[in-house]
Parts: structure tokens; C-alpha cells; sequence
């Protein structure tokens, strides 16, 4: 898989494996905000001190539409994005504007959060590098959560040139 930059400043990934095609085609639902561990691990309260109820309710009515709105509307960004992915062979093709980066990092950091709390994985297991074989959902998902990072981190450096 290639990244690249057009002169006229779009972004975009070349030559992407059926595999990967089919993984960056998930970003945009795995943070299913039905799944209990999902939704704690992308609103977590603002404080756990019993004391600062009304912190916690103040946090809940004014800033978590808020963070909800924003995340869905990244996501809908990458998947129009996505819904433009072009098979040229054996391999895909997206590209995007590089307005839409700023979703993107917000889309695939939802994903990876998202996959790390569904699968209970610990600070340990994230730190590993990813998996040599996938045997089982919770290897496809570490395998996830490590293109994703790729891909932010790519994101990140095009960016800051």
C-alpha cells in the first residue's frame, strides 16, 4: 500500500491489498455506539468523584452531543470518502481531499479505541506489534487497531510537511 499526495494537494492510498480495502472499508462502524464498553470508553465521565455529580450531569447534557455529533459526522466523511474506493486490479485505490484529514484522525482513532475496548485489550497487548497469523476476531482486531495507527500516523506526517 502506497500513500501519496497529488500536486493539488489531495491525499490518497494506492495499490491497498483486498485485505486492508476491506479493513479501512470498517473505520467508519466500529465504533458502534450500542456496544456498552464502546460508548465508556469514547464519553468516559469527566471525573469519578462521587462528590462532582453534577459535573458528571453538566458533561453529559452540554458536551456529549456535542462529541457525538462530531464523531458521527467524521465518520460519514470517511465513508463518502471510502464509497469512492476503485479496484484497479487486484488492488484499491481512495483518495480524498486534504480537508478531510482532520476526520479521518478523528474517524480511525474512534475505530481503534472502539476495537480496543470491545476486545478488552490491555496496555500490553496495544503495545505489541501485530499479529504474525490472525487465528481468532481478537488478533483481526490488534491487526486493526495497528493499520489504523499507520495510517493516522502517515496522516500526521503529511501534515506537518
Amino acid at each position: 500500500m502506497i500513500f501519496y499526495q497529488t500536486p493539488e494537494g489531495r491525499l490518497g492510498f494506492r495499490d491497498i491489498p483486498p485485505v486492508l480495502a476491506e479493513i479501512l472499508r470498517q473505520v467508519p462502524t466500529c465504533s458502534d455506539l450500542e456496544d456498552e464498553a464502546v460508548e465508556a470508553r469514547l464519553f468516559p465521565p469527566p471525573t469519578e468523584d462521587p462528590l462532582e455529580e453534577g459535573a458528571r450531569d453538566d458533561w453529559k447534557a452540554y458536551v456529549q452531543p456535542e462529541l457525538h455529533e462530531l464523531f458521527q459526522t467524521s465518520r460519514q466523511t470517511v465513508d463518502a470518502d471510502l464509497r469512492g474506493l476503485k479496484e484497479e486490479g487486484d488492488f484499491f485505490t481512495v483518495e480524498f481531499s486534504s480537508k478531510h484529514v482532520p476526520a479521518w484522525l478523528n474517524a480511525l482513532n474512534q475505530a481503534r479505541l472502539a476495537l480496543a475496548a470491545q476486545h478488552n485489550f490491555d496496555e500490553g497487548e496495544l503495545s505489541q506489534p501485530g499479529p504474525l497469523q490472525i487465528t481468532n476476531e481478537k488478533e483481526l482486531a490488534l491487526l486493526q487497531i495497528n493499520f489504523y495507527a499507520a495510517v493516522q500516523q502517515w496522516l500526521i506526517e503529511t501534515l506537518e510537511e
